[in-house]
């Protein structure tokens, strides 16, 4: 399975997980559709949905060129009724912690509290990959993974508290609304299992975070094996059910 990041942050997130079949599924549409498009190879129709956390802009402020490609876009139930009221598009609707079949891929919603703003995080499942938890513009995750075998995670790391200013603007929203890093650490130490191949730190702060010292302190805490990486535009990575040798 390769995984693409079209981007990652306060400027726009989406990726793209691609089978060796070809198949896509995006995660995300807060890019244009040219760069979603460009990322995949124009290859649109294999295209078997895009799935959406939540309606702030930064996510979904691109939504309109998805649907207009043809794209289906999925979210929760709760997610769905706030992307009509922002943005006047609609998505397909689902049932928070319910499977949902998308061509080989197998997806399930789940709440995650992001100050006060209907947001998911969400389970993904291929035979290629095993089981991929994904969580963003979450101040925590209020599900225990540990059992569930989870292989591959991509995981908020948006700021660390070293780095905050207490008069900074948007304060509480950072607070509330994103994942700092030792939260994220204590996420990553329960799942950490004989299972997890790889973690991505996703949407870091540009002014609030340190790319290299994140990546570092999450390797202390894995087992070797555990490709540990950061989430910049343009990054590609195999999520394989193959150990990672650094």
């Amino acid at each position: 399975m390769r995984l693409k990041v079209i981007n990652s942050g306060s400027s726009g997130n989406g990726y793209a997980l691609i089978s060796e079949a070809g198949e896509i599924l995006l995660l995300e549409c807060g890019v244009k559709g040219i760069e979603m498009k460009r990322a995949i190879d124009f290859q649109v129709g294999n295209v078997v949905g895009c799935l959406l956390t939540h309606s702030h802009k930064d996510h979904s402020g691109r939504i309109k060129d998805y649907l207009n490609s043809g794209i289906k876009v999925y979210t929760s139930d709760e997610v769905a009724s706030d992307i009509l009221t922002v943005t006047g598009e609609r998505t397909v609707p689902l049932p928070r912690m319910q499977k949902k079949k998308l061509g080989s891929f197998t997806a399930i919603p789940f709440h995650v509290p992001h100050n006060g703003t209907e947001c998911d995080g969400w389970l993904i499942t291929h035979k290629e990959l095993g089981r991929l938890l994904f969580i963003t513009d979450a101040e925590y995750c209020p599900y225990d993974f540990s059992k569930m075998g989870i292989t591959h995670a991509m995981i908020e790391c948006n700021y660390s508290e070293d780095y905050i200013e207490n008069d900074a603007e948007n304060l509480s929203h950072v607070l509330r609304g994103h994942m700092e890093l030792q939260t994220c650490k204590r996420l990553i130490q329960t799942i950490d299992s004989p299972e997890l191949r790889s973690v991505g730190l996703i949407h870091l702060s540009g002014q609030n975070s340190d790319s290299e010292r994140f990546r570092q302190e999450i390797k202390e805490i894995v087992d070797c094996d555990v490709n540990v990486w950061v989430a910049e535009k343009g990054f590609e990575t195999e999520l394989s059910l193959d150990p990672f040798w650094r």
